[in-house]
């Protein structure tokens, strides 16, 4: 628009000349060099803006975390098994087996957390989806058990779900278990590949403002990944321990405390709750904990307390606050080496004696990782369920 203003303008005041062909030249000349220099202009405008595009957050719907079986699978099978892992119903509650061209899957499900109206209609809706058809379903006579007859017309196969209620409390015996993974933003690459290939059920807590924060929090959101906010705090052996940029200090007012959590809460959106990065003095005064709780709770956020102190008032304001909150039961990579693995996994065994909910915390280096992936290993049988930290934290009330 500047520079079509700009050559209107030399034509109006343009004046008849005996030299009009001289000036028709000059004319033409002026107009080329205005026409490339709008060109390179709308070039640069376009470059910049796109990298201004790229580097803005890009906040996508939540995909739903489709796992296609391999196609030694039928389409229904696929279907029946992808709506019992969205059912949450673990592999050591179905039992399945072949007769003749019949898959027979028998299904245990927790009534205290799964109708099996839903799971009928979930699952039925999955087979319909891909083309399998629903031939009949029953129901006992005491209401404790379904039956689903399916087929699928591509392959020409019957599946018969049988799926019965918990009568006998095995469910009971499944420990929750949901883990903490803290101090993201620093790195990304193959490192953060590493962690985002763990089980989706693992929570990542991520540092804000630091030159990977949003792009930890974009990727695991895209997973359909929980992430929380790691909120940097003062610790007692500050300044020898630096708990980072825009940390919150016991010195601070009110005011200024708020103002950097509502900073923290810009800078990661899509994070839905919080815990303390260092924070072992901090977390020790009600004053400082006060506005950050306000915050929290006018934001929507819920709060684990990371218990870097035994003195800790942070888990207990947060209730009587009334926010949603959970304080640690233990970190998984503290300790001695070499037997560190071994210990943890111990610790586990003993906290699942007394509970049926366990959270813990671990962090974003190497060694962490390969010891998390051990006792994840020690562990596999040992009816722990892994879940995503609002399973625990959110009352049943509190939807996502």
């Amino acid at each position: 628009m500047v520079n079509r203003t700009r050559r209107n303008y030399k034509k109006k005041s343009k004046k008849k000349s005996k030299k009009s062909k001289t000036s028709f030249k000059n004319f033409l000349i002026i107009a080329s060099i205005v026409i490339v220099a709008f060109f390179i202009w709308q070039l640069i405008v376009t470059t910049s803006q796109r990298k201004k595009k790229e580097s803005v957050l890009i906040i996508q719907e939540e995909p739903e975390q489709i796992e296609v079986e391999k196609i030694t699978k039928s389409p229904v099978e696929s279907a029946i098994n992808y709506a019992l892992q969205r059912l949450e119903i673990p592999d050591d509650f179905v039992k399945t087996h072949t007769k003749g061209n019949t898959i027979i899957k028998e299904i245990i499900i927790d009534s205290n957390q799964l109708s099996l109206t839903i799971a009928n209609i979930f699952i039925t809706d999955k087979i319909e989806e891909v083309g399998g058809q629903v031939i009949t379903v029953y129901e006992s006579n005491d209401g404790n058990s379904i039956e689903i007859k399916l087929y699928d017309p591509k392959e020409k196969k019957y599946f018969i779900l049988k799926i019965k209620n918990d009568l006998n409390k095995l469910y009971e015996k499944i420990t929750k278990l949901s883990i903490i993974i803290d101090d993201f933003g620093y790195f990304s690459g193959e490192l953060l590949q590493e962690f985002l290939a763990l089980d989706k059920n693992i929570n990542f807590s991520i540092l804000p403002e630091l030159p990977h924060s949003q792009e930890v929090m974009q990727k695991g959101y895209n997973q359909g990944r929980e992430t929380m906010i790691h909120m940097p705090m003062e610790p007692i052996s500050y300044p020898q321990n630096d708990p980072g940029k825009n940390a919150i200090f016991v010195n601070l007012s009110e005011k200024e405390i708020k103002k950097r959590v509502k900073k923290y809460i810009k800078n990661l959106p899509l994070c839905i709750g919080a815990n303390n990065h260092m924070g072992s003095l901090a977390m020790q005064h009600k004053n400082v904990l006060i506005p950050i709780m306000d915050i929290l709770k006018e934001k929507g956020l819920f709060f684990v307390d990371s218990r870097t102190t035994p003195k800790t008032v942070g888990y207990e304001l947060a209730q009587e606050m009334d926010i949603p909150t959970y304080i640690i039961d233990s970190f998984l990579d503290t300790g001695t080496f070499p037997d560190r693995v071994t210990a943890k996994t111990n610790r586990l065994l003993e906290l699942a004696k007394s509970q049926n909910e366990i959270v813990v915390i671990s962090h974003c280096t190497p060694k962490s990782l390969e010891e998390l992936k051990q006792i994840l290993r020690n562990i596999e049988d040992k009816n722990f369920k892994l879940v995503p930290i609002s399973d625990i934290v959110l009352p049943e009330e509190y939807l996502l």
